[in-house]
């Protein structure tokens, strides 16, 4: 199941509404001191309590600002937490022009990290995860600020009441090839409670928008700007909150609350899964901001919208045929990206399926064994991918395809990169789909259904769903597909946001099941 969705995605929002929050007006930003000039620790909340602390701090080096935020989070979780470090620094000029920026994160013990330079309109990128290292190199937004330049045009502004305008922000957590939207709206003062006591603060608005979905950041900031409270609005998970405090406090240890289990839905009756050949079900948006409407139609689902907040979504099983497909062309990425048009990215390379690694190679190699027919060829990847992750487990990040190739650990999402990968090297088009998939029994509930990534095929001039975390080639129609990606130019978050929107803001119903023939 993929309930540590949630802790993969608050790296970016963290990072995203430290920047944009408005800080210290008092600061000259066209000449700010040398040193360090500002210091900001925070207590992260979710789900009723304490998860995590965060610290920002701004220095300028001669003609160079540094942003560095720190973050450290632990969520509890069915039978142990999930705890991530994370760092984020970026260079910036005084006037806020973007040079570099470094990225390191360790989950459990997968450590991760990215840096970035620009120069001359390009941004250069470079991932690294376990001892590897891949490149890539895009143009550079015009405008798209980072954070140090998010907080000097924020200052410019000003916070008169009403104040609204719109920025860029280059945001790789989020999308690695562009920039994306940050409209910032300045409200009134409102009253609050912090630590206990009472505080006052003005209310300000910054929405992010990604091509998966969008993402509101509020904050109430006293009269110097300094944010005293902040929430990433997340429907029905409790948001997460961030509150200013100092750094014993910040620092402090905590007994971090129980968050996935409460993310689960409850099935209203059983699904004998080996049986099922259809089930429709409705699902019904109970919270603003959980949108229905984009749910993707592919070969196994259907959308038949009801009205604005409620729609009915049909699965079907596939059936694989035997022998009548096109057998797949072997070769490298670069011969199969020219001859294959339009599933050129579902063949390609990425930073999270690099087919030009030599161990996938021979992994991919071993797991045909020789196989050329398509539907039998998906079938053996899956059963090998299934084998071959012996250690199954919510302690590893979003792990890269060679990554799990190497320590053989991980849950459904690297089940599902995994797979993309073997089958890319053996000249399946692939890509993941995210979304909610039906177990009978997880962290001692019974008939739920949670948050899942798994596999697509192409075979035949249809997407396949093949499973290999929940050990399905012909899948059964459990599951519920949220959004599909080829994990080309996507950030971790991007990949999450259609499911952090939705996340214990619907409900569900099984309306009929239908058996297979």
């Amino acid at each position: 199941m993929h309930t540590k969705i949630q802790s993969k995605s608050l790296f970016a929002f963290v990072v995203l509404f430290l920047a944009a929050c408005a800080r210290a007006q008092n600061v000259d930003v066209d000449n700010p001191p040398q040193g360090r000039f500002l210091d900001e620790w925070f207590e992260l909340h979710m789900g009723g309590g304490k998860i995590g602390y965060a610290h920002n701090s701004t220095s300028r080096e001669k003609d160079r600002v540094e942003t560095s935020t720190q973050f450290h989070i632990k969520i509890g979780r069915a039978d142990q937490p999930v705890v991530m470090d994370t760092t984020q620094r970026t260079v910036e000029t005084v006037q806020g022009a973007p040079l570099e920026f470094e990225t390191q994160m360790r989950f459990s013990q997968m450590s991760t990290s990215m840096r970035g330079k620009v120069q001359d309109g390009k941004i250069t990128l470079v991932s690294s995860q376990f001892g590897m290292e891949q490149t890539q190199v895009f143009d550079f937004p015009n405008d798209a600020l980072l954070a140090w330049g998010l907080f000097r045009e924020q200052v410019k502004r000003g916070f008169a009441q009403g104040t609204r305008y719109s920025l860029k922000t280059y945001a790789p957590e989020i999308r690695l090839d562009d920039a994306i939207a940050a409209h910032v709206s300045v409200g009134g003062w409102e009253q609050f409670t912090l630590q206990g006591k009472a505080a006052q603060g003005q209310r300000v608005t910054v929405t992010m928008e990604a091509p998966t979905g969008s993402l509101d950041m509020v904050s109430w900031v006293n009269k110097e700007g300094l944010p005293l409270r902040s929430k990433v609005v997340m429907p029905g998970l409790g948001d997460m909150e961030m509150y200013a405090v100092g750094q014993a406090a910040a620092m402090a240890d905590f007994v971090p609350p129980e968050v996935f289990m409460t993310t689960v839905l409850k099935a209203n009756r059983r699904i004998d899964a080996e049986k099922a050949g259809r089930i429709r079900y409705r699902l019904r948006a109970k919270q603003p901001g959980a949108e229905l409407s984009a749910l993707p139609e592919t070969d196994s689902q259907k959308i038949t919208r009801v009205d604005d907040q409620t729609v009915e979504v049909t699965v079907t099983r596939q059936e694989h045929g035997k022998g009548n497909a096109e057998t797949p062309k072997r070769g490298n990425a670069e011969t199969n990206d020219t001859k294959n048009g339009e599933l050129a990215e579902y063949l390609g390379s990425n930073l999270m399926i690099n087919i030009k690694d030599d161990k996938l190679i021979a992994l991919a190699k071993t797991a045909a064994g020789g196989e050329r027919e398509p539907f039998a060829l998906a079938d053996k990847l899956r059963k090998f991918v299934t084998d071959y992750v012996t250690i199954k487990n919510l302690n590893v990040g979003f792990a890269s395809a060679s990554e799990v190739a190497r320590t053989r650990e991980g849950d459904c999402s690297e089940h599902g990169v995994l797979l993309a990968a073997l089958a890319r090297l053996n000249g399946l088009p692939s890509r993941v789909a995210v979304g909610l998939a039906y177990v009978p029994i997880f962290g001692g509930q019974a008939d739920i259904f949670g948050y899942h990534l798994w596999t697509q095929v192409y075979i035949d001039g249809k997407w396949l769903d093949i499973d290999a975390a929940l050990r399905e080639t012909e899948c059964s129609p459990i599951r519920i597909t949220f959004a599909v990606s080829s994990l080309k130019n996507s950030g971790v978050a991007d990949l999450n946001l259609p499911l952090i929107s939705k996340i214990g803001a619907i409900d569900m119903e099984i309306l009929d099941i239908e058996s297979q023939k």
